[in-house]
């Protein structure tokens, strides 16, 4: 989640409420322990309240705000865990790639593989990302791309872009419209991919 400075010196939260849902869906995912998404929601304003000279007043930089939730159960096994700590990590970000705000090179290849049906692909969890550090390496060392569009199946459908969002229109050769098909399954669905419509798009 992020924050931003508009040009009248609001401070403004993105969707913050659907980041909510998106942790509570994660935390069910992992049996964590409940918590109150309106409480913490509360906690986050407080805190940007009071670290404001933190969000950036250039208009391509943000406030970066990554609420985390860790089991604390005090023993070694592989069960729920009945205790946990919530807590928010901030700090101030530009365009994530030396690139900027420009585009960016995106590799392609079948061989990698970050999630699929039934898995943790959806979920906000550190599972999801760890494994990707190596094939994003990779691709700026091997060829130049700054992430990795990760495919999946024989017909090598589109998943995600990395840390982005994937968005894919065309206007096909008869003018009808078209989008790219999203695996809800398998996606971690992001506050700014559901803000965009969708024309025609067939969900699974």
């Amino acid at each position: 989640m992020k924050c931003y400075r508009g040009v009248d010196n609001k401070i403004r939260l993105f969707r913050p409420m659907e980041n909510m849902l998106r942790m509570t869906r994660s935390t069910a995912r992992t049996a964590l322990p409940p918590f109150d998404e309106l409480e913490l929601l509360k906690c986050i304003k407080k805190l940007v309240s009071i670290d404001q000279e933190w969000v950036p007043y250039a208009d391509d930089c943000s406030l970066y705000l990554r609420p985390t939730y860790i089991g604390t159960e005090p023993s070694l096994g592989v069960t729920l865990s009945a205790d946990a700590k919530l807590f928010v990590i901030t700090g101030p970000v530009g365009p994530f790639f030396p690139t900027g705000m420009k585009a960016v090179r995106l590799l392609a290849d079948p061989q990698f593989v970050r999630a699929w049906p039934g898995g943790c692909g959806a979920y906000k969890m550190g599972s999801n990302y760890a494994p990707t550090v190596a094939v994003q390496r990779y691709a700026l060392k091997e060829h130049n791309c700054q992430q990795v569009l990760w495919l999946y199946g024989d017909d090598h459908q589109m998943t995600e872009v990395g840390t982005m969002n994937l968005f894919v229109y065309w206007i096909n050769e008869n003018g009808g419209e078209g989008s790219v098909r999203l695996w809800y399954g398998m996606c971690c669905m992001s506050s700014a991919s559901d803000s965009v419509p969708r024309p025609g798009t067939d969900h699974r």
